[in-house]
């Protein structure tokens, strides 16, 4: 069964899939892979096999004791210099877990990690926040089209954001549609609006509005299932100081 990814949310696997997507990322790990999604993955199984306590004799110790692929990269170089030893360890530590888990069909109940009760409530969440986080998006593409106030054009350090910002409020108009139709939100449609989003973060990093800036991060986010990493970047948005603010 392929694995559903939205956001860090992880939907519509048994609990014998789940086990063995952990297995997966934990062997491509030994291999030094411990980046990207696999690594946001890999913290949401742990949680969720963590949070079962009669499986507690079957999570491997080092699954219990490496919060994230880096610090599990760190206990696996231990165990051996090669690959297939390493990853010979970690099939042999992953056998109680999944004679456990292969035996129960439940599907992972991803609101034990995400705090979305279900995909309802994630689309319901999008109606009502993406339209929020447009208008903070125009907000900021008509301030930035004012160029030097005087009626010219925008300065050339804000093409670039400009451009990510146009994109980005195209890519939530796309995402709101899908959501309006009763679809769901695809990893691709997503993809699209978080990339654009960190062109225009990455052009805005001076960037004088931090406080537009925060619910334009927290808008985006949310609306797309990443709260967490959303409140994350606005805090981090609202410590940006006005250009030439003493510090």
């Amino acid at each position: 069964m392929a694995l559903e990814v939205s956001g860090e949310e992880i939907v519509g696997l048994t609990n014998y899939e789940a086990a063995l997507q952990l297995q997966t990322i934990l062997v491509s790990a030994c291999e030094g892979k411990r980046d990207g999604e696999p690594a946001i993955i890999y913290q949401q199984l742990r949680r969720w096999a963590m949070a079962k306590a009669s499986w507690a004799s079957a999570i491997p110790s080092f699954v219990k004791g490496c919060h994230d692929l880096p610090s599990f990269w760190s206990y696996i170089r231990g165990v051996s210099d090669q690959w297939e030893p390493r990853r010979q360890h970690v099939r042999k530590a992953m056998e109680a877990l999944l004679h456990l888990s292969e035996h129960s069909s439940d599907v992972v109940n991803s609101s034990a990690w995400t705090g979305i009760k279900s995909a309802r409530d994630r689309l319901g969440g999008a109606q009502a926040l993406i339209p929020v986080a447009q208008a903070s998006i125009k907000a900021l593409i008509d301030h930035y089209e004012l160029g030097r106030g005087n009626g010219g054009p925008p300065l050339d350090e804000h093409k670039d954001a400009l451009e990510a910002l146009r994109g980005l409020h195209q890519a939530l108009g796309d995402i709101l549609r899908l959501v309006d139709g009763g679809h769901s939100i695809t990893a691709k449609a997503q993809k699209e609006a978080v990339d654009y989003l960190g062109r225009a973060a990455k052009a805005l990093k001076g960037d004088p509005l931090p406080f537009a800036v925060s619910a334009l991060c927290m808008g985006v986010f949310t609306a797309l299932g990443f709260p967490n990493v959303g409140g994350w970047l606005g805090a981090a948005a609202m410590t940006i100081r006005k250009s030439g603010e003493a510090v």
